[in-house]
Order: C-alpha cells, then sequence, then structure tokens
C-alpha cells in the first residue's frame, strides 16, 4: 500500500521537523521520515555537552525554548524537540530508512524499510531532503580506518579510563574530546593536520587546551595525519617521520558530509570540493524540479549552516510549495 502526500520530508532534525511545522501551518499534507530517533544528530553529541548557541537561537516554528542557563546542554534540547514533536502533533515516522526515490510524471514514490526489513511506500507530489550531514562522517581512508576501534562520535570519556587514546581533528568536537577524554583518566594523543587547535575553538574550551598542550599532558601533533591503525598501534605522518604509538581507541573527528549518494540518487548536483548542492537561494528548490533542500544539507562541508539559520529554510519552501499547489490538485 502506497500513502499519498503533497511533501515527504527526509530526516527528522531540527530543520526537517521545523519545515514540517511550516508546511502544516499552512494546511499541506505531510510526512517527515526519520532513519534514527528525531534530532539524531543531537541524540549522537557528547552526554554532558552544552551547545554554544543560546536557546532562543535554537527554537522552532515559533514555539519558545526555555533552558536553565542560557546555553541548553544536551537533554534540554532534545526534551525541547520531543515537546514540540508532540504537542504540535508532528506526522513523524522514525526508524524508516530510506533506500530509494523515483518520479513518474506525477509524483515521487519513495522507498523506505523498517527495523524489521518491512518495505514501506509513500508517494508524494514535492519532497523536502533535511537529512542534514552528521549521519555520514568523513573517512581517514586509511589501512584500519573501519576497525571496531575507529569511533566517529563521542559520548562520554569514563569507559575510556587509563585508556590510550588518539583524537584526530581540530575543531571543537576533537577539542571536547580530547578535554573529557584527559579528565577521564585517559592517555590522550591529539592529531590534527593544522599547525595549531588553538584558533577558531570555542573561547570555553581555548583556555583549557592551551594549558594541557603547555604542560604536556596532552601529547600533540601538528601538521600530521594518520598513516595506519592496526589493533594495538597507530602510525603517524609527522613532519619528522611516521611515528607509531601504541593505541586501543580512535576517535576520528574530522568532519561530517551530505549523504551524497542519496542526493545524486534523485540527480541533484553537487560541487566537487565543496559537495555544497545546487540550489536556489530563495526558495531553497535544488536543480531538480520539487525537489528541495532544508538545513544543514545546503551547506555541504563548508560547516557555514547551522540550526540557527537552516531552521527558517522551511518557512521559505512552505512558501512556495504552497503557491503550486493549487496547480497541481487542479490536475488531479
Amino acid at each position: 500500500m502506497n500513502y499519498m502526500y503533497d511533501v515527504v520530508i527526509i530526516g527528522g532534525g531540527p530543520c526537517g521537523l521545523s519545515t514540517g511545522l511550516a508546511l502544516q501551518e499552512k494546511g499541506i499534507t505531510y510526512l517527515i521520515i526519520e532513519k534514527e530517533a528525531i534530532v539524531n544528530s543531537i541524540v549522537n553529541c557528547p552526554l554532558h555537552m552544552t551547545f554554544y548557541s543560546t536557546s532562543d537561537r535554537l527554537e522552532i516554528g515559533n514555539i519558545p525554548f526555555v533552558s536553565q542557563d542560557v546555553r541548553p546542554n544536551r537533554t534540554e534540547l532534545l526534551k525541547y524537540y520531543r515537546l514540540v514533536t508532540e504537542r504540535q502533533k508532528l506526522n513523524v515516522k522514525c526508524y524508516q530508512k530510506v533506500i530509494s526515490i523515483s518520479k513518474n510524471a506525477e509524483f515521487f514514490s519513495i522507498h523506505a524499510i523498517d527495523r524489521k526489513d518491512n518495505t514501506i511506500s509513500y508517494e508524494a507530489k514535492m519532497i523536502v531532503i533535511a537529512t542534514g550531514i552528521f549521519d555520514t562522517p568523513r573517512q581517514l581512508e586509511v589501512d584500519g580506518h573501519n576497525l571496531a576501534k575507529v569511533s566517529h562520535y563521542y559520548k562520554e570519556g569514563h569507559l575510556f579510563y587509563d585508556q590510550h587514546v588518539t583524537v584526530v581533528g581540530g575543531k571543537n568536537s576533537a577539542i571536547e574530546a580530547a578535554i573529557d577524554l584527559y579528565r577521564n583518566g585517559a592517555h590522550v594523543t591529539l592529531v590534527h593536520r593544522g599547525e595549531t587547535v588553538l584558533e577558531g575553538i570555542k573561547p570555553s574550551l581555548l583556555l583549557d587546551m592551551r594549558n594541557l598542550l603547555k604542560k604536556g599532558e596532552i601529547d600533540f601533533y601538528p601538521n600530521s595525519s594518520i598513516a595506519s591503525i592496526d589493533e594495538s598501534n597507530i602510525c603517524i605522518n609527522t613532519p619528522e617521520g611516521i611515528v607509531s604509538l601504541q593505541n586501543d581507541y580512535v576517535f576520528s573527528l574530522i568532519g561530517y558530509q551530505p549523504n551524497i549518494s542519496l542526493l545524486r540518487s534523485v540527480g541533484i548536483q553537487t560541487d566537487t570540493s565543496s559537495l555544497v548542492p545546487s540550489f536556489h537561494p530563495d526558495t531553497y528548490e535544488s536543480n531538480v524540479k520539487n525537489v528541495f533542500l532544508s538545513g544543514v544539507v545546503t551547506g555541504g562541508i563548508t560547516n557555514r549552516v547551522y540550526i540557527e539559520d537552516g531552521r527558517f529554510h522551511g518557512l521559505k519552501i512552505a512558501d512556495e510549495i504552497a503557491q503550486r499547489l493549487p496547480t497541481f490538485q487542479s490536475k488531479s
């Protein structure tokens, strides 16, 4: 059995939910399909994370978000998005993974599978892709990168007490993980392709990181990259040559990218270097007619689009779709 909607939104993150709210406000029938839990990118954040954005900049649908402090923590943010989803009765199907999309002259067919491998099919006049980037981590692409001890998400440090842990990356997520691992008693090595990790990170991390590096509490390899990984060691390309270190776990926190295979399967073009998809800046319609893009996915790997601005994409998308739907409805 196929289920027909005006719009199917692929991705139940904050920007997908916000798009659903905007469509709902206009009386447009929609469905949000999410392959995991709602706002899964936030689920994958460290357990005790405090966000750099203030609460008001993470609100969706003009629904107030009040946190205990100016900047909310992970638990508060998850609770907020759950409450919005429940109170606004958003039409969301979780744990359904889209496996293919096809199109005929009238509508799109979206095929998904659930956790029991059952296939569910939906039909829609238009599609919004709001898959973000955090479900598709960038790979190290070296021998051993797919070992079980290599992870692309960091939760908490207690499990790694007295373990030799290498963190790869130089942005906020990598620095935050390195500091937390040290505080939980891990032997931490930080590897970054740049010269320093003390530029462009949160002010709240800067002082701690500077002190830890100065005291040698965290071993830092700048201008370096991973050469290979095995069950017991890690090899690092450094300016002085290959260095081999004892290693129990690796956190590869080098960034994330859009689900390119999904975008290309629909026919959406992407820039070869930045992976920014092709879309109109006023309507967020992609180069494929009636396929729109919402949220972080529009930024490719540039790190220029966040929840704070992506949450407004749905408003423009809903305005554009509302103008087109009478044409569709008159044909039905």
